[in-house]
Parts: structure tokens; sequence; C-alpha cells
């Protein structure tokens, strides 16, 4: 089973400018390995290293390997695949992401378990799958997150290698998979095309290698031009989504380890040119925008739900929308403690914003004191993350938790720590993910909202003042593309929200 690079870019795309799935700490996380429950006798198959390139730079490499296993008289397979990435963010400190996943099959090659680990930082996050006969189990921790019944064959990955050996290779042939997508809990299409033979320069040597072509309908579309040889092995490597391309090519382990001294900063793939220009853009308290390179009814699915945000025209190309900071007086707040049912789910701690945590609610008991008032103790909330939280885009993904103790980090972190302080007390708060101004350019970002009568935006990362009336807001250059209750679907909400946006995005200021 070859390498999935799916996984690189999760890991690339969501890990830097959203959240990862599920976050538990280095303890808990390191629990969960696919290792023999007894003594196994293990046989390697195979192996491959491969160079691992953006943009011409070479970022890092990718490993796999293939072991059989003997064990209590059965014989398993199992497939470790390994990538480590070396990439800046906005001009900031190299950050290390390294993936891991551990996959385990029958003999005839049927998957029974899936667990891929990625750590960035001193971070870590985890998405494990268990495959029953008839249903597969997503769990986080002990909890399944989902079930889901199947009655149809899957894969882990594009099985070339059952190509190559049960179908054969030839110029024309299509084929058709379905592929497990831990992060959205489902069976994924791919489609795959053999092109033919080329003659492709791999290292300074030219080879003569079949070109596969593949798409795969995962919430980040891809898609992967391969380069194999008879046997299925792949030596070269290229992925595209809307906005970044990856390439992979096969080398000695010794090349494949060789660290490249050039930096590749993966934000700036991202971010979106402004046709007008702010020195100060938190003053700006509505804009006129006008939105092209993605589909009408994909905007329409933009949060338009709380006045910040409304359509004014939609056209078949483009359309536009117009922002508008919200002010909130104290007056208007209603007090804590807020018990509506249908909030509760946006009070709920979670694996990545553990608001029931001690130190948690310890500090946010002490931030908020006796005040009643949701509004004045969410914006108290808001001025203390400003103020504590230091910001730091070397950061990679961090939870409550971890956020509490290191005090610093990204929009993310901000947005995090902001909602669980805010649950802690009461307050339903939830994330916002989309894009915001900064010096020429619109960069994706996220920020929290809370509920203190009406849902309103409180960026604690940038806080914006109303001179009239001295209230918090935030400006009108955010552009919300979704939402998320930070629980155990934050990858696949966040995913969404980007998934059809990212790279294809074009904006115009109109008017403000």
């Amino acid at each position: 089973m070859k390498y999935r690079i799916i996984k690189i870019f999760l890991s690339l795309i969501l890990g830097f400018f959203l959240i990862h799935l599920f976050s538990l700490n280095k303890l808990e996380a390191g629990l969960y390995t696919l290792k023999a429950e007894s003594k196994s006798a293990e046989k390697k198959i195979s192996e491959s290293w491969m160079g691992v390139y953006m943009k011409g730079i070479k970022v890092g490499y990718s490993h796999s390997q293939e072991l059989m296993i003997d064990q209590q008289g059965k014989r398993f397979k199992k497939s470790l695949n390994e990538s480590w990435l070396r990439v800046t963010r906005l001009g900031g400190n190299p950050v290390e992401i390294k993936t891991i996943e551990e996959s385990l099959y029958d003999e005839k090659d049927k998957p029974l378990k899936v667990l891929v680990r990625t750590k960035m930082a001193e971070n870590e996050t985890f998405i494990r799958a268990e495959i029953t006969p008839d249903k597969i189990l997503f769990k986080a921790g002990d909890k399944v997150a989902k079930e889901m019944p199947y009655n149809e064959e899957f894969y882990l990955g594009i099985p070339l290698k059952k190509i190559v050996q049960e179908r054969g290779l030839a110029a024309g042939r299509k084929y058709e998979f379905k592929i497990l997508d831990p992060i959205s809990y489902s069976l994924v299409t791919s489609q795959v095309e053999v092109l033919g033979r080329e003659e492709v320069l791999i290292l300074g040597k030219k080879m003569n290698l079949w070109h596969v072509k593949s798409e795969t309908a995962f919430i980040i579309p891809l898609t992967t031009e391969e380069w194999i040889d008879n046997k299925g092995e792949v030596w070269k490597s290229e992925t595209k989504t809307s906005f970044l391309t990856t390439t992979s090519i096969k080398m000695s382990k010794e090349k494949a380890l060789k660290i490249s001294g050039e930096n590749f900063d993966i934000a700036f793939s991202s971010l979106i040119r402004s046709n007008v220009s702010f020195d100060n853009p938190q003053q700006l308290r509505k804009i006129t925008f006008k939105l092209s390179g993605i589909s009408p009814d994909r905007i329409k699915k933009f949060p338009f739900d709380d006045g910040s945000q409304r359509i004014l025209e939609i056209k078949d190309d483009y359309a536009l929308i117009q922002t508008t900071s919200q002010i909130l007086t104290d007056k208007e707040a209603v007090n804590l403690p807020i018990t509506d049912e249908k909030l509760s789910k946006f009070l709920k701690p979670s694996f990545f914003c553990q608001s029931d945590d001690p130190e948690i609610k310890k500090a946010a008991q002490e931030i908020v004191g006796q005040e009643k008032n949701s509004w004045r103790a969410a914006k108290k909330i808001a001025e203390w993350v400003n103020r504590e939280i230091t910001a730091n885009y070397d950061v990679g993904f961090a939870s409550a938790k971890e956020i509490i103790k290191n005090r610093q980090g990204d929009c993310s972190e901000y947005t995090v720590i902001t909602v669980a302080l805010c649950r802690a007390v009461g307050i339903p708060a939830r994330a916002a993910v989309g894009i915001m101004y900064g010096q020429g350019f619109f960069a994706y970002h996220m920020w929290p909202e809370v509920y203190v009568g009406r849902w309103i935006g409180l960026d604690s990362k940038w806080l914006a003042v109303d001179e009239a009336s001295g209230q918090y807001y935030t400006d009108a250059t955010h552009i919300k593309f979704g939402r998320s209750l930070l629980d155990e679907n934050i990858f696949k909400e966040m995913a969404q929200a980007v998934s059809e946006i990212i790279g294809q995005l074009k904006l115009e200021i109109i008017d403000y």
C-alpha cells in the first residue's frame, strides 16, 4: 500500500491556519498504537524512501514499509508510513511536522485498523479507525465518535499494486475505488486512469514508467499524478490541491534524510491580495466585497444569520456581499448563567476545548469574578486573552489545556482559549473560520463568537473599540466561511469551511 500524500496535505493546510481533529496531550496520544498484544514475528516485505519538494524546495521526506506479522498462528500485514516536513508560516521560524500512519490488514489484505498520528511542535493529534466485518468505528480516545456501516469493498489508499497484479496496466484503462477517509468519517470515491508510458527523469536518470492519474473526493479534493514501474512501485508523485503542489521522488535513505537549507512558506500560497490597502483595518465598520472564483451556491452557504454579513447581489460568476461590524451594549446582554437548552452544545467541554479542566475553570472565575452580565464577562475574558497570550506563529496547534500553561500561539490558540474560558463560566461560545485583512492581503483566520443574548463576534486577538460607545467589535474585514464547535468534528468542520474556497476565491473591495 503506497504512502498516502493526503496526510501531508492535511497536516500542512489545516495544521497551520486551522486546527486538527483530536488533540490530546502527548502522554494520552502515545497510548494508541497498533502494537501486538503478544509476541509476534515480523518480516519486512518492502521499503521505500522519497524526498518531498514544494516549488523545487526540499521540505522533507516520506518513508514507507510493509511488514508480514505471524501472531498466534495467524498472519497479518502491517503498513507503516511516515513523513517528516519542515516549513515556515508567514516568515516565522521553521516548524517540523511528523506524521505516522500505521495500518493493519489480514492475510487477504482486508483492512482491520488504521491510526494516523501527527506531531507539530510539542503537540500531537491522532485519528483512529477500527474496521469490523460490517461497520467502521471512528474513535477519539476510548470514545466512539461515529459508527459507519458498510457493504462494499474499500481501501486505505489507491491500490496501485493490486491494479498491476490483478488488472494490469494499459493506456486508457480506468478504475474506480472507495477509499476510507477517517477525517470525514466516510468512504470517498477515487477515480484512477492509466495515461500511458513515459520517459521520466529521476535524479538525473531516464526511466520508462507508467503515468497514472487519480482524482479523489476527500474533503479537500486531491489530484495525484504518479509514475510507477511494472511492479507498481512509485518513483515520482505530484499531488495537487487548488493552491498547493507537492512532489515526491524516490531516492536512497541518505538522500531523503538530507535537510535542505532553504525554507518554504506554506501560508503565502493561500493569501489573497487586496485591491485596496488599509493602514488601520480595525477601524473599518462596513465593507462591500465582490467575490468571484467560487460558485454562487458556495457563497450562499456562508453564515448570514447574525447581521455581520449579508448578500447584496448574486450573479452566475460573482456575488456582492456586505460585512458590518456589530455593536452590542451591556444593556442588551442577558445575565449569567445562560441555561437555554438550545445553546447547551456551545457550553460542553471537548477533547480540544477542555472547559471543564480545573486550571481553566479557576482562571475563568478569577477573570470574571462576580460579574453576572454575560457581555461584560465575555469582554473581561477577551481582554485577558489579548493581554496574556503572546502571538507566536511558530506554534502549530494547541489544546486549551496546553494554551493555559504555555500562553502563546496564533489565531487558533487565541480562539480556543477564549471559547474554553467563556464556556467555563457559562457563556456559550464557538469558533468562526474565514479570512481577515492584514498588510495588503486577506489571510485565513479563526476568531471566537459568543452568545450573550445574541451571537456576536469577539476577536480576542484583534480587539477593536467603538469610540462612541466604548464597546468592542470585530472589524468588517472579517468574512466568515463557516463555524466550529471545537469538538470531535473540528477537522471536518474546518476542512468543509475552506475546501472549495482556498486557492480559488478572488475578492475586490467595492466600497468601504
